[in-house]
């Protein structure tokens, strides 16, 4: 943390932020049945990526506010609406921009505002609202036939990647139980053996960390899984929740094969997410790899996400 995060840190903390961590996720499980649909917003992301941003909550008016401290310095605010309310939006912002302002910092950034909600957020009354968009964090979202549909000359790609394991009889799928998925463990450490470790966690913190605190997490009445198998032994792992009858979405994926990737994606949604209406598999960080990956995957849409910047001129 910078020392303006730091001392700002302290002061949240007296006033009744607590740290996330693998005990929040009740709490932030019961904040899951709402109206998102974003990656980032699941009770899942929430709490075994908060190590990295050193994640503080509090929930106030009802509403879920928990505070990321970037390592660019920023503090940001994630807001989740609960199912009833006790105070407007408007009263929400007021609160937290005055939390803020106590905390010495220059403005109130709340982070992943969906761009179907961005009006209600630029309608607040008595701030200049800066409203911020990357590529590079907008969400990937497929209906399940673009997934599997692999005719055609656009298709042309992934139809050569998935005849390399469609037919062979030695390829096969095992479903990820609380008993063996400590095998993702060893996946990780194979793929973590070819990756730069300094340049893979400065995206968004080490994913291997993440995976710890969800396999302890693990439940099978909420979340699914797989392995990929070649001649029984596990080359490759994906691990998703069916959140409703609408969205599905994938928390975490690795293959150690070249193109399984492709396989493991088709294999998953052929069996288990056909009926679904979206498969949400994240961002893509502005990695150039996987940025191809996901566009090559299928036709999809991009669900954009803004931050939403707000300061007083008198100020």
């Amino acid at each position: 943390m910078t020392e303006q995060q730091h001392k700002a840190y302290e002061y949240f903390r007296n006033q009744g932020f607590l740290p996330v961590n693998k005990e929040s996720y009740p709490v932030f499980k019961s904040y899951d049945g709402k109206d998102s649909r974003l990656f980032e917003t699941t009770a899942m992301i929430s709490t075994v990526w908060a190590f990295a941003y050193q994640t503080i909550y509090k929930i106030i008016y009802g509403y879920l506010c928990s505070l990321w401290f970037n390592k660019d310095g920023s503090i940001y605010c994630i807001v989740q609406e609960p199912d009833a309310t006790v105070a407007s939006l408007q009263e929400l912002v007021d609160t937290l921009y005055e939390l803020y302002h106590a905390a010495d910092l220059p403005a109130l950034q709340l982070w992943t505002i969906e761009e179907r909600f961005l009006k209600a957020y630029q309608n607040i009354q008595g701030y200049a609202i800066k409203a911020d968009y990357s590529d590079d964090w907008s969400e990937y979202a497929y209906r399940p036939q673009h997934i599997l549909e692999i005719p055609g000359k656009i298709n042309a790609n992934k139809r050569n990647c998935l005849n390399k394991f469609i037919a062979a009889p030695n390829v096969s799928v095992l479903p990820i139980t609380k008993e063996n998925i400590h095998i993702c463990f060893e996946l990780e450490d194979v793929w973590c053996s070819k990756q730069d470790c300094q340049l893979c966690a400065s995206f968004s913190g080490c994913e291997k960390k993440a995976l710890e605190d969800m396999v302890d997490m693990f439940d099978d009445r909420i979340c699914n899984g797989i392995f990929g198998c070649v001649d029984n032994i596990p080359v490759a792992y994906a691990i998703w929740e069916k959140r409703n009858e609408k969205i599905a979405i994938l928390y975490f994926a690795k293959a150690n094969l070249t193109d399984f990737n492709v396989y493991l994606y088709y294999i998953l949604v052929k069996l288990y997410l056909s009926e679904v209406e979206y498969i949400n598999i994240g961002h893509d960080m502005g990695k150039a790899g996987l940025r191809m990956f996901k566009k090559r995957l299928g036709s999809h849409e991009r669900w954009k996400k803004y931050l939403c910047t707000f300061t007083k001129s008198s100020e």
